[in-house]
This record gives structure tokens, sequence and C-alpha cells, in this order.
């Protein structure tokens, strides 16, 4: 599993600052938006993020582009099962647990319905947009995205559902506590300071997402 244990934390920094600075920005634009037009900032930012490829994502209700459910509507019937997961670090193994398990499946639920129209999977979302949005409204908890960059370091195939989704975020969370018992130092500790108040799954997001 060639993700993060085996790499000092020299390493680890150099893998992080060369991640896209379009999806820092990205990042700091939506996170600085907090509740203000916050349907329309997280669609904006999928968007550029290309979660829904080939489908086409779903807008607002003010663009009036498809029938409900529309961003708001995925966005309302997630917090309950986002606010579940306040306390989710994961880092720590022992944040797997039931009510864990039971919010993220719910979360699957809701977000593959991100997509109105296509013919990839039968029109609904994969785990692109689904667990993009999902870090997205978690605030980097939850992650990392699993685009086809994060797979393929971690020699995974596409998530089909969200047993292997939970699953692959079990591998994630054994890779990142492998690579802090081997430099004896905490993920937020071996980021570079001007990132180290991120959230664990953001931190991984960055160390092995697209770079520039």
């Amino acid at each position: 599993m060639p993700g993060i244990a085996n790499i000092t934390v020299q390493e680890f920094q150099a893998r992080v600052r060369r991640f896209d600075r379009s999806y820092v920005n990205d990042w700091n634009t939506w996170i600085a938006a907090g509740d203000n037009n916050r349907a329309a900032q997280f669609g904006a930012v999928l968007r550029r993020w290309q979660a829904c490829r080939p489908n086409r994502m779903r807008r607002t209700q003010a663009d009036r582009r498809h029938a409900a459910p529309y961003l708001e509507d995925l966005i309302a019937q997630s917090s309950k099962f986002v606010g579940a997961l306040q306390n989710f670090d994961i880092r720590v193994s022992s944040s797997f647990t039931n009510q864990t398990k039971e919010s993220l499946e719910n979360l699957w639920e809701v977000f593959r319905h991100l997509c109105y129209h296509g013919r990839a999977r039968n029109g609904l979302a994969g785990v692109v947009g689904i667990s993009k949005s999902v870090i997205l409204l978690t605030e980097g908890r939850v992650g990392p995205a699993f685009d086809s960059k994060v797979r393929g370091h971690l020699e995974i195939r596409a998530l089909q559902n969200a047993g292997q989704w939970i699953n692959a975020l079990r591998t994630v969370s054994e890779d990142i506590q492998a690579f802090e018992g081997r430099n004896r130092c905490t993920l937020q500790d071996a980021m570079p300071s001007e990132f180290a108040r991120l959230h664990g799954g953001r931190i991984y997001d960055m160390a092995l997402g697209p770079g520039s």
C-alpha cells in the first residue's frame, strides 16, 4: 500500500507543497464562505473538481436547470449525518464506530443523487462525487476524496458502494497511523505550518492528490 506509511516527514511535506494550488484556493474559498450562499459555493467547487463527470451535476433551485432535489435539498438531507461526524478523526481507529458507519452509509445514499442526468452509473454519482461532497461538508474530517489519483496511490479500484468506501477510509486510517508511528509525530505536526490547522482527511487528500 504505497500511501504515506513509509515516507519521511520531509518527503510528506514535499508532497503537500506540490499539491495543485488551484485546489488549495478552492478549499480556502469554501471554508471562508461559511453559510453565505452555501449551496452555490458547494456546486461551484464540485464542478471545478469535476465531481460528476461525465454526468450532469445538480444545481441550486435558483439555477432552474432541473426538477428537485436541488443542491440545497441534498445539503439539508445530509446535515444530520454530517453533524454526527463532528468528532470524527481519520487518524484514530476508534473513530470508526457503528454511528460513524451508519452516518457514512447515509451520506453515500444522499450524494448518490448528486447527478440529475447522464448514462454513467445509471445517472447516479460515484465515489468521486460522493467523497468530494463529504470532504467539503465535513471540512476535511472525512477524506480523502477518492479520485483516480488517490486510488492509484493506494492501489485500489473504483469503489462501488458505501461498504467499500468505509473500508477504504479504514485503510487510510491505518496508513496514517503507520506514518505517525514511523516518524513519531502526528499528521498535523508533520504538515507545513501554513496547513497545520487542517483536519486529517484533508491533509491526507493533499498528500496523495494532484500535484502542480
